[in-house]
């Protein structure tokens, strides 16, 4: 997938809380899938590095998240709280919070050490559905 960065960061968090759940949705009225289109316009990431992302191998949910937290472990504490408020949001897209959804975004949390509180400081100013 070539070098991973920020933006990768993003779309492996996506990933993984997308399929917290057990199930993902490909479906464009799906709210997670919303949510995810506003993170790409916001975040600048553009079509090619979404399919690079798409059509690489990503491993399972345990590599994911190992490579996720690598990745953010070498982002500004600034992008960490941001990468953190964008997954918050995936997570409440649907209105319901799945307790493997809420786990995983506990542990990504927990891995990088930033507190709940400005996570949601910065939630406040993304863009919404």
């Amino acid at each position: 997938m070539g070098k991973l960065n920020y933006k990768s960061g993003l779309l492996y968090l996506y990933w993984l809380m997308s399929g917290a759940d057990g199930m993902k949705n490909f479906d464009p009225d799906d709210p997670e899938w919303k949510i995810m289109k506003l993170m790409r316009d916001h975040e600048d990431i553009g079509d090619s590095d979404f399919d690079n992302f798409i059509n690489s191998d990503l491993g399972s949910s345990e590599d994911q998240l190992s490579t996720v937290v690598n990745i953010l472990k070498d982002t500004s504490h600034d992008q960490k709280v941001n990468a953190l408020a964008w997954m918050d949001l995936v997570m409440i897209a649907d209105g319901n919070i799945h307790n493997k959804e809420y786990e995983l975004y506990s542990k990504v949390r927990q891995k990088l050490n930033i507190e709940e509180s400005e996570i949601k400081a910065v939630e406040i100013k993304l863009p919404k559905l």
